[in-house]
């Protein structure tokens, strides 16, 4: 409905903000999906195996799946997670960032 679309929209914003507040280079939100460039491809990997061994789980893209050659974590925003547990998400993806 109206309502998780609105709650949807906001944590995107949120999370863009907070990301970008730390330095990192994020897309604008296409819905509730983030693009966050990574160094590299290794850093990708491991960027992304830091935040799996404290329990978030984030996509990693990086070359050849990748159309312009540049490496990145995906996020993807979902309302319907607890706000505590979302906040918790975006401090380590940024704690665990190359």
């Amino acid at each position: 409905g109206d309502g998780l679309r609105a709650e949807l929209a906001d944590r995107a914003a949120t999370a863009v903000r907070r990301l970008r507040a730390a330095g990192l280079a994020v897309s604008d939100p296409a819905g509730g999906v983030l693009s966050i460039t990574a160094p590299g491809p290794e850093a990708a990997v491991a960027w992304a195996a830091a935040c799996l061994d404290r329990d978030v789980a984030v996509g990693c893209f990086r070359p050849p799946s990748t159309p312009d050659t540049r490496s990145r974590l995906r996020l993807t925003v979902n309302a319907g997670v607890p706000r505590t547990d979302f906040d918790r998400a975006l401090d380590i993806v940024v704690e665990c960032a190359p």
